[in-house]
């Protein structure tokens, strides 16, 4: 990935502040035509209204998570990296390298010793203890093959909530959607998307493709 690629998304993956989703969400609501859409999605059966951000980190969040969060966060391409043991092969003489460690603390006939950092001095029995932990960690790391998936995040949150509403509802209500989302941006001072139904068919069906089990999404608050 070229550099200033690299540079641009780390730019857009700022971490969102809890103050900031709840002064977006409080926006948000007192926009007339966002009070529309959300009062015929809470007669239809999906009411969000009375929510408000609780977690911007999504360990623990509400739906006003994910709408105030559509305008906040990066739009970049998803992106799949492949990692393979391979690669890591150079890594192999660190596992020989720290057993001899391990061993030679654990030999009575050993000069006791400190192993000093530039920041505090680790006692002999600890040091000894981490050497033996990486050791068993990096000897099974290094025998993975892998892949990551970086999703886009914004076309995730808008995939999520559109099957949801489409799950509680019996309709996808694509003028609703659009119009929160819409709502959501001005009231973070982004540029609306005024995203119709093909434009939300087709975030959806990209994401369909790699996500989580969609029942998940029911354990949402």
């Amino acid at each position: 990935m070229k550099k200033s690629r690299r540079l641009d998304r780390d730019k857009t993956s700022k971490r969102i502040t809890l103050d900031q989703s709840k002064a977006v969400w409080s926006r948000l609501l007192k926009d007339k035509i966002a009070q529309e859409a959300l009062g015929q999605l809470k007669q239809d059966g999906f009411d969000i209204g009375h929510l408000s951000p609780q977690d911007p980190t999504f360990d623990h969040e509400t739906w006003a998570d994910s709408i105030v969060a559509i305008p906040l966060v990066g739009n970049q391409p998803s992106r799949t990296h492949f990692h393979r043991k391979s690669s890591r092969r150079k890594y192999l003489p660190l596992i020989p390298a720290l057993r001899d460690f391990v061993r030679q603390c654990d030999d009575p006939f050993c000069e006791k010793f400190l192993i000093c950092t530039r920041d505090a001095e680790i006692p002999q029995k600890e040091s000894r203890d981490l050497a033996n932990s990486a050791a068993n960690f990096i000897e099974k790391f290094i025998s993975w093959d892998w892949y990551i998936r970086e999703r886009n995040p914004r076309s995730v949150l808008i995939a999520e909530l559109r099957w949801t509403i489409r799950a509680r509802t019996g309709k996808t209500h694509d003028r609703e959607l659009s119009t929160i989302i819409d709502a959501a941006r001005r009231a973070a001072g982004r540029r609306e998307l005024c995203l119709d139904h093909t434009a939300l068919d087709r975030i959806e069906r990209r994401e369909r493709m790699h996500s989580v089990p969609h029942w998940l999404s029911s354990l949402r608050r």
